[in-house]
Formats: C-alpha cells, sequence, structure tokens
C-alpha cells in the first residue's frame, strides 16, 4: 500500500470514528431527556395507599 491510499483509509476510519461517537452522543441526550421526562412525571402520581388491615396476618396453618 502506498502512503496515499494509507492517508486515504486513515481518514475514512477518523470521519467513521466521529459520525459514530456524534450518534452515540445524540442517543445519550434523548436518553437523559425522557429520564428527566418520567422523573418529572413521578411527583404528580397519586401513591396508592392499603388499607391499614392487609399486610399485618400470615396464614402459615395451609
Amino acid at each position: 500500500m502506498d502512503i496515499a491510499a494509507l492517508s486515504m483509509a486513515s481518514s475514512q476510519l477518523t470521519v467513521s470514528d466521529q459520525a459514530s461517537i456524534l450518534v452515540m452522543k445524540k442517543a445519550m441526550d434523548t436518553s437523559v431527556t425522557q429520564n428527566q421526562n418520567l422523573l418529572d412525571q413521578l411527583p404528580a402520581a397519586e401513591p396508592r395507599i392499603s388499607p391499614s388491615h392487609l399486610g399485618n396476618a400470615i396464614d402459615i396453618s395451609a
């Protein structure tokens, strides 16, 4: 292989690596945004409170 071909191959790999990194960064940013939206919705959800008599006894005679 000559120097020109090596240079072209190296340049193509560099561009490919940069594109992969940009796609990964975009995916990470999207994930952070979606997770933040999910966390923002959690306090708005009403907690379900079980009646006080549930879970106080276990029937082990079965």
